[in-house]
């Protein structure tokens, strides 16, 4: 039987579908005190994280994306 609750990676993930964010804000969602070790953890084949220097203040930003060809 299935549990209906998400864990912390595949709710982090689903923001991060929608939404390059900073480590800053990955904190302000409340979902984990270690975002990026959480993400990293959830992924599922065929989903891969990015990040990018991005903003024009020079902060990195994270994404999770669809890997081409999986």
């Amino acid at each position: 039987m299935k549990c209906g609750k998400q864990t912390q990676g595949r709710r982090l993930i689903e923001v991060l579908k929608r939404k390059a964010l900073t480590y800053g804000e990955m904190q302000r969602l409340g979902i984990s005190t270690s975002p990026q070790k959480r993400v990293m953890e959830s992924l599922i084949y065929g989903q891969e994280w990015v990040h990018r220097q991005k903003r024009a203040d020079g902060l990195v930003t994270w994404r999770v994306r669809k890997v081409i060809g999986s």
